[in-house]
């Protein structure tokens, strides 16, 4: 099957979600200007979020917060992306492709100004809340505006063109992070990207055709408010558990009644209701079915190197903000480079097995990095970050080609909608697991390292121990409990790294239980 064919039928969202026979194809200036528009405004959303990761240590300094406390930035940002994901279809039509675009492009805009001067955690992680919610629909809809301005036999390359623009944005987002970081300070990672939405914004509102509005278009509230609620509930359960000791604390109970009641509410409806918001058939496709568990398993994979890696590289191995962002660059390279391989040979590549080749990447990459020490060198990041950029791109790639392979026509809106709320929440659970295994093996490797320090411990004697580390002093006692704070820190770093692994790992199996695509999506 050809990858790129399968993905340019079903490109993000696609053109099925916004209404593609009212925006006509274009040419010329007015046509580079509406792909720039649609561009900019994924490429705002997509910087943003790769470019926060950077400045995650200096926001936990700036606010004194623990990891588990700043992951909230990156979480909360994530939580507003899937509360809106879901609905912005019926966004676009009953309001107008155009409006929400514009919307949205504003909203992100002001979030924008408000994260930068937020004094407070609590502040900042309400603002990027906001945030996720405005910038949810930049996505789809600027991949949608690019496509909709080509005619139809080039869909496959406008999409690649909006691929590559969004890609730059997160390629960049780190480096451009490491030097805003390093030389200026991090709300100006921020408010850097106010310039970018402002000209998004004014761009669209000159040249993008306005799309009539349907009033009367269906919107199954109920269903819509239960996945919200659902999503909501356990995504803070994930996101607190930890902290609150799990099931020992009344909150994360009450969290995970409302969020069992309110899934089970929205299967109760979808099956009842002769127009749910997502419709039972969906999940009777094999392929789209697998396709949910294997996005949700890439979203999780793909938050390590945008919350773990910075505070990593710059607590533990002491690199600097700028070159923090250097070293997580080669990732962006792993991702065009896979990309483009497969836009060469995609004829002769099946998808099962380009997914099989970028879970075991991932795989490679999570299972050398539970080696590393405090001491780990930029040479073994980097390629690290290289192997675990290529295997991303692979599995994207190949997810998104075969959960769409067999699904049927009228059903693909609805399932693009479902598919991109699935990954996006798979990327919460994903920082809530690894957060939360850092947080907890902190705590049990200080307790494990610590036992040994003590005047009984005959090592103390028999090793040739820095002097700053005499345990008979005071001094020495302090110096010694920094040490085995650090060790136990790295120690639960590597842990971290050996969850990510292990979602490969139990991820991996899923490719073998895909259908073949039918015989027509081979063919142009």
């Amino acid at each position: 099957m050809s990858l790129l064919r399968a993905c340019a039928r079903a490109p993000g969202m696609s053109v099925d979600v916004i209404q593609s026979d009212v925006i006509e194809p274009t040419a010329g200036v007015r046509r580079t200007l509406i792909v720039l528009s649609g561009i900019g405004g994924s490429a705002v959303y997509e910087f943003t979020w790769s470019i926060a990761g950077v400045g995650l240590p200096h926001m936990q300094g700036s606010f004194s917060a623990t990891p588990d406390q700043i992951a909230w930035v990156m979480t909360a940002f994530i939580m507003g992306t899937v509360i809106t994901i879901a609905c912005t279809g019926w966004l676009s039509d009953r309001f107008g492709t155009k409006r929400v675009f514009l919307t949205s492009i504003a909203g992100f805009g002001v979030s924008l100004f408000m994260c930068g001067i937020a004094t407070t955690l609590h502040e900042e992680i309400a603002w990027r809340l906001i945030q996720g919610i405005f910038g949810a629909t930049l996505l789809p809809l600027g991949q949608s505006i690019t496509v909709a301005a080509y005619p139809p036999d080039r869909h496959g390359a406008a999409t690649a063109v909006w691929t590559m623009g969004v890609i730059g944005g997160g390629i960049m987002g780190p480096v451009i992070g490491g030097v805003v970081v390093e030389f200026m300070s991090w709300p100006w990672m921020f408010f850097l990207n106010i310039p970018i939405a402002f000209v998004a914004f004014f761009v669209a509102l000159a040249v993008l055709p306005d799309t009539k509005p349907d009033p009367d278009v269906h919107l199954d509230a109920f269903g819509l408010a239960t996945i919200i609620v659902a999503a909501t509930a356990f995504q803070i359960l994930f996101g607190r558990g930890e902290r609150l000791d799990w099931f020992s604390s009344g909150e994360i109970i009450i969290e995970c009644a409302i969020g069992v009641l309110a899934l089970y509410l929205f299967v109760v409806h979808s099956l009842t209701t002769d127009r749910p918001f997502f419709r039972p058939a969906l999940f009777r496709d094999r392929n789209y079915s697998l396709g949910l568990i294997a996005a949700m398993a890439n979203g999780a994979i793909a938050t390590l190197p945008l919350v773990v890696l910075p505070l990593m590289l710059e607590q533990m191995a002491g690199y600097p903000v700028l070159e923090a962002g250097i070293l997580l660059f080669p990732r962006g390279i792993g991702l065009i480079v896979v990309s483009l391989i497969v836009a060469r040979y995609d004829h002769h590549l099946p998808p099962r097995y380009v997914m099989l080749f970028g879970f075991a990447l991932t795989l490679a990459s999570g299972y050398a990095m539970t080696g590393w020490t405090a001491d780990v060198s930029a040479t073994e990041v980097i390629w690290t970050n290289l192997v675990q950029g290529a295997g991303a791109s692979a599995m994207f790639i190949s997810i998104n080609a075969l959960a769409f392979s067999t699904l049927k026509a009228e059903l693909k809106t609805e399932g693009f909608a479902l598919y991109y709320t699935v990954l996006f929440a798979g990327a919460t659970i994903g920082i809530a697991v690894i957060v939360g295994v850092f947080t907890r093996m902190t705590q049990v490797a200080t307790s494990v390292v610590g036992a040994h320090i003590n005047p009984f411990n005959e090592r103390f004697r028999i090793l040739d121990l820095p002097e700053i580390w005499d345990h008979t002093d005071v001094a020495g006692l302090a110096a010694l409990q920094q040490q085995v704070a650090v060790q136990a820190q790295m120690i639960s770093y590597s842990d971290s790294f050996v969850a990510a692994a292990a979602i490969s790992l139990v991820a991996l199996p899923i490719a073998f239980l895909f259908r073949d695509p039918p015989p027509e999506s081979q063919q142009t």
